[in-house]
């Protein structure tokens, strides 16, 4: 039976002058912060303090677990995006009001048609190709998406590619 290989606790991102775990906690923290907060104001619309407070939870969590837990990247992400939704529920904040595309290109109408179509394509997907293509589009490698996903990298490319193929069929581009 097939089982997941063991990950050291030690962050391997940036693992060059990486001491202890100590270190590793540390490097990990100044690459993946940013990168949380991103995820929770950009990717999933949360007001900056309440994306604040939920990153600064995740991390201090995470401090407190560093030991044990295998894949912090995702586990962080996780603890990150579940805490940002009960905070936002228990402040009642509403989410900002984000323009759906850019001003310059909302002047172009073919620009504004393509970004809904697509929009309304990424949202036709199956949840795993939705969920790579979204993570996809955070700049995320296929490596860290696999990490997130608990899945191989071929996996999460399989996924990617087999996405894109049905993104370009549903907008026309490409033929069935």
């Amino acid at each position: 039976m097939w089982s997941r290989p063991t990950v050291a606790p030690v962050y391997r991102g940036r693992t060059a002058g990486v001491t202890s775990e100590a270190d590793g906690y540390e490097a990990f923290f100044q690459d993946q912060y940013p990168r949380v907060m991103a995820t929770l104001i950009h990717h999933h619309g949360f007001a900056v303090q309440i994306a604040e407070d939920a990153t600064a939870e995740a991390m201090t969590r995470l401090l407190l677990d560093w030991g044990k837990v295998h894949t912090p990247t995702a586990w962080t992400r996780t603890v990150a995006i579940r805490e940002a939704a009960r905070l936002a529920r228990k402040r009642h904040a509403p989410l900002p009001d984000t323009p759906l595309v850019d001003p310059r290109a909302a002047a172009d109408l073919a620009a504004a048609e393509l970004a809904l179509m697509t929009g309304i394509a990424v949202k036709s997907l199956p949840p795993r190709q939705r969920e790579v293509m979204r993570l996809t589009l955070q700049d995320l490698k296929p490596e860290e998406i696999a990490e997130i996903l608990g899945c191989t990298p071929e996996q999460a490319r399989g996924n990617l590619a087999h996405a894109r193929r049905t993104l370009r069929q549903a907008l026309g581009m490409e033929e069935a």
